[in-house]
């Protein structure tokens, strides 16, 4: 699925989604990562949403987001209750979603120049 353009070249932002590939502006990833406008963290440990945990939130929270937008895969799929709360007693939303809509979102409020993080899942078995 293709996406628009952001005004700005300079933002990170998706380019295109389909399962087991995202292009971040002219980068194709194909491994967990995140991102917000302006930093791209590659190769993010997080395999499976069982993987996440308070450390690897921490990771995410580093780059001071307003919201994290968690693409858990092709399908959506709610971590641990605890992750939640760790996230609210910060300030900070954690919204979950599949990749592809969270991709969608991500693109949406990165053109309001909101403080989003988008964190995406790949699993194991789409790893090469």
């Amino acid at each position: 699925m293709k996406f628009t353009e952001h005004r700005d070249s300079n933002v990170l932002t998706v380019r295109q989604y389909q399962p087991g590939l995202v292009k971040i502006n002219e980068l194709q990833i194909q491994k967990s990562c995140f991102f917000n406008q302006k930093t791209l963290i590659q190769d993010w440990p997080c395999r499976a949403i069982e993987d996440l945990n308070e450390t690897l939130l921490d990771d995410i929270l580093a780059l001071q987001p307003e919201v994290i937008i968690l693409g858990t895969g092709e399908n959506q799929i709610f971590p641990a209750p605890k992750l939640f709360a760790y996230c609210a007693q910060k300030g900070i939303g954690l919204e979950v979603m599949d990749n592809a809509a969270a991709c969608r979102t991500y693109n949406v409020l990165t053109t309001e120049d909101r403080p989003v993080v988008l964190a995406l899942i790949f699993g194991k078995a789409l790893e090469n």
